[in-house]
């Protein structure tokens, strides 16, 4: 338990550090390697959840590739010449970022269709999951038709498994591929009250804001590092 807690905090410490500028490389792997163990704890909890988090360890190595000195210093108004990112690895960081965002979801259909074929869009698995999991509406929907629980079921495999090819299709709509994102999972929460935070809440960076507020981000970060 006292390791546990001394890698969370270790973790804390380092990514906020990391948060409000301070980049060296040291401190990056310090942040790897302390998520990463800490990490490590939370699967030994439920080892057939070993990977349920992994995506943020796999977002927190492809940011240790790029510098965010360029926008704490370009929202201060210095951008000194050599002090930023190199726009190339920023882009390729991002949308590789988006592209694993996209392969998530694209996991989670293709494990549906492998372990339960077609079948799992006739509705049965969804209307019982609202039966067992769900909150009032979901309940209240258990009880309708297999029909709209079959509709439901086949949207979000369609979802899942188009999202990687729609991302592609609609690469200059890119906050409309968030915000399908957002709504997806506000369904999930709205009738079972599960919210897939953890994983949701990276369209907003990704897909939704646009650089206005990054920027703006950065300038109130810059200004609490001068407190």
């Amino acid at each position: 338990a006292e390791q546990y807690e001394a890698l969370r905090r270790l973790a804390f410490v380092s990514t906020a550090a990391w948060t409000l500028g301070a980049e060296s490389k040291a401190l990056k792997f310090a942040a790897n390697a302390a998520f990463a163990a800490v990490q490590r704890h939370v699967a030994q909890f439920d080892e057939r959840a070993w990977n349920y988090n992994s995506n943020l360890n796999v977002y927190l190595l492809l940011l240790s590739l790029t510098d965010s000195r360029g926008s704490l210093a370009e929202a201060a108004g210095e951008g000194a010449e050599g002090d930023g990112p190199s726009s190339e690895v920023a882009t390729a960081v991002l949308l590789a970022m988006r592209l694993y965002y996209g392969c998530l979801y694209f996991q989670s259909g293709l494990s549906k269709v492998l372990l339960s074929g077609p079948a799992w869009a006739d509705g049965r698995t969804l209307r019982g999951s609202w039966a067992e999991l769900g909150n009032r509406a979901g309940k209240w929907l258990s009880r309708r038709p297999v029909t709209v629980a079959a509709a439901a079921s086949a949207a979000t495999l369609a979802f899942e498994l188009l999202f990687p090819a729609a991302q592609i299709a609609l690469r200059k709509h890119p906050r409309a591929v968030g915000l399908s994102s957002l709504a997806f999972h506000a369904s999930i929460k709205a009738t079972m009250g599960i919210s897939f935070w953890h994983h949701s809440v990276h369209a907003l960076p990704l897909f939704v804001l646009d650089p206005g507020a990054e920027r703006h981000t950065a300038r109130l970060l810059r200004a609490f590092r001068k407190r």
